[in-house]
């Protein structure tokens, strides 16, 4: 088929060279001018199926084990899609199932993602800065409570996980400030952390061996739909032009809904803004392991710390869906907004970094309520969605191209691709 991709981030370009392997003919249509320019630029990067996990409480029942009004605002979302239904749900009804039925379906996902990662890394020999093993840190009693539940959990969906007591915990991240008597944290050696930019500029170079072309600085005025659909876009300064095609998929972030509007396709998603501030770190011959070896996350501030080569990204401070609005790219995070980042960074590798030497990045990516993604035909004639990927970029971006590949040949999805169908929303 002849299939045009709108959108040249990690979904995109992630479906651009899946679908390029199965010898179909595509065009990956980008505003910018690479890849990976905006909400794929500088996120986390971690790829874990253990975040699948319930981790987090209930707001209502944290609030009344921490005895604090304002705790649950405080509260961020790291891709837990339920909290433990018998302990802070309403029991075990028809919504606790859904919800326990979207959390094994993430889980299966995610693995699947990890899974391509590992294995397109290793086929194409794919060099890029990466790491393994996430260590999960758990700050007060009411998240420590909440991941007795995601150990066992995981453990019951075949996941490795083990529980780090203050000497493991050392023994993983040897730079980390560990007090003797520290909380127990949680230790996913499953975990893949990387360059996620990097990843998406190797892959777009096999694409392109693989036929794929690349129309960069290309602005889509409008889709059509159809059994042949077509797009309309030009260069700057450019007169419009229209191709036609067999099949398009919509890989362009917030912008995905200007285009599928009028086509009457409505996303319900909201805006999640997102920081995070890449710094080298500081190498010293006394102390070669005073950053992180591959990555940690805490689960109560959903902010995380991960080593990219000879530099350290701490991201987080995902804004809540009624403070979070679409951002100007040239607009700058404010101190208040990163202060969290860099005191995460301070207090748990001291020294680490020199902050004068620091990138700071800023997106607004979409999400569903589910905090699941939308892949799959869009309900019109010729249109598919790969879009809402949030938190679980990396690992979602690769599960939904395989996915793609599949449906686009009419062959039977695996079940799990039911909970990323974008016939849900409605």
């Amino acid at each position: 088929m002849k299939i045009a991709v709108i959108g040249a981030g990690m979904a995109g370009v992630a479906a651009a060279q899946a679908l390029a392997s199965d010898g179909h003919d595509v065009t990956v249509i980008e505003r910018r001018s690479s890849v990976a320019e905006e909400t794929s630029f500088a996120p986390a990067g971690i790829a874990a199926a253990g975040l699948a996990a319930p981790w987090l409480p209930a707001p209502g029942r944290l609030q009344a084990m921490a005895g604090g009004a304002d705790e649950p605002s405080r509260l961020r979302g790291t891709g837990a899609a339920f909290a433990k239904p018998s302990l802070f749900g309403k029991g075990d009804g028809p919504d606790a199932t859904r919800r326990a039925e979207r959390a094994l379906a993430l889980h299966k996902l995610l693995a699947t993602g990890v899974g391509r990662i590992d294995a397109l890394a290793h086929a194409l020999s794919l060099d890029f800065e990466r790491g393994d093993g996430l260590l999960v840190t758990l700050p007060d009693a009411a998240t420590a409570a909440q991941a007795e539940h995601a150990v066992a959990w995981l453990q019951q969906a075949g996941e490795a996980v083990e529980w780090a007591d203050a000497a493991r915990q050392r023994q993983v991240e040897p730079g980390r400030a560990v007090a003797d008597d520290a909380p127990r944290a949680v230790y996913l050696p499953g975990a893949r952390t990387g360059n996620t930019r990097e990843w998406t500029q190797l892959l777009r170079a096999h694409a392109q061996q693989l036929g794929v072309r690349f129309l960069f600085q290309h602005e889509v005025a409008q889709v059509s739909a159809g059994p042949q659909p077509v797009v309309r876009f030009a260069a700057a300064g450019e007169p419009a032009r229209e191709a036609t095609f067999d099949a398009v998929v919509i890989c362009a972030a917030l912008e995905s809904a200007r285009l599928l509007a009028p086509l009457g396709v409505k996303l319900p998603w909201k805006p999640i803004r997102g920081y995070s501030v890449t710094v080298a770190q500081h190498v010293r011959e006394a102390a070669p392991d005073s950053g992180p070896r591959a990555a940690l996350l805490d689960m109560r501030s959903g902010i995380s710390i991960s080593r990219l080569g000879a530099r350290l990204r701490v991201a987080g401070g995902h804004e809540s869906a009624s403070a979070a609005v679409p951002i100007a790219p040239a607009a700058a995070p404010t101190k208040k907004s990163l202060q969290p980042l860099y005191d995460a960074v301070d207090t748990t590798f001291p020294g680490a970094v020199n902050w004068q030497q620091a990138q700071v990045w800023q997106a607004t990516r979409a999400a569903f309520a589910d905090a699941l993604p939308a892949v799959g035909a869009s309900g019109v004639p010729g249109i598919w969605l790969d879009v809402g990927h949030a938190h679980h970029g990396w690992a979602l971006s690769q599960a939904g191209a395989g996915l793609l590949c599949t449906m686009m040949a009419g062959e039977a999805a695996p079940a799990e691709a039911g909970a990323l169908a974008p016939q849900r929303l409605r």
